[in-house]
């Protein structure tokens, strides 16, 4: 991977480049959870879709880990996904609406959709969207309310919004978020990793 970074970084990018020891530890545990949980969807391997693939940091770490796997990603940001290019190597990212996906029905063995529903309006749609695409799983995982908030209050991050991300428009507790899922799709297993919840499911 090289150094090169967008001249506006995300807060995405902020989030996985982070100095800070507690931010890259809880990110570490929240990626291998996810790692997991993929592996076990999958252990032959298999494709997968990632929908707000962002710059590509847990593509990285999932092809890096489970072998055979063959990841896609999807993002609306034409300069978070430059740099997911340029950082994996795995070029097959592209841009895209969450809420309407082109790609073909249960044409993906797992579609996973990590920390991005909070920021959607519709984030009913792109459920149904990625219940869809998938012919096997859907992991999907959001903040864990009110203890994400909390988290960040305690290291006095985003104080004006009461520790939320400013650029979250959803706001769920692991109960609100299960509940949600389960509307569109067939909700298997919850796992609740500090302060995420993620959510195994498949099309219902």
């Amino acid at each position: 991977m090289t150094n090169s970074r967008p001249s506006a970084p995300s807060r995405n990018l902020l989030k996985h480049t982070s100095g800070n020891p507690i931010q890259r530890w809880l990110l570490a545990r929240f990626h291998a959870a996810i790692a997991a949980l993929v592996a076990e969807a999958l252990p032959e391997g298999g494709t997968i879709l990632d929908v707000g693939c962002g710059e590509g940091f847990v593509a990285a770490y999932l092809t890096e880990r489970i072998p055979g796997l063959r990841l896609a990603g999807l993002d609306a940001s034409a300069e978070a996904l430059r740099f997911a290019n340029q950082q994996t190597g795995l070029g097959r990212f592209a841009q895209s609406d969450a809420h309407a996906l082109p790609v073909a029905d249960r044409s993906v063995d797992l579609a996973i959709s990590l920390e991005v529903l909070e920021h959607l309006p519709t984030p009913e749609a792109t459920l149904r969207e990625l219940g869809r695409v998938s012919r096997g799983r859907v992991i999907v995982s959001t903040p864990n309310q009110p203890f994400f908030a909390a988290a960040n209050l305690a290291r006095l991050k985003n104080l004006a919004t009461w520790g939320d991300d400013p650029e979250h428009i959803q706001w769920w507790t692991a109960r609100a978020f299960t509940r949600l899922v389960r509307d569109h799709l067939e909700v298997e297993r919850v796992v609740l990793r500090f302060p995420w919840t993620i959510v195994v499911a498949r099309h219902a």
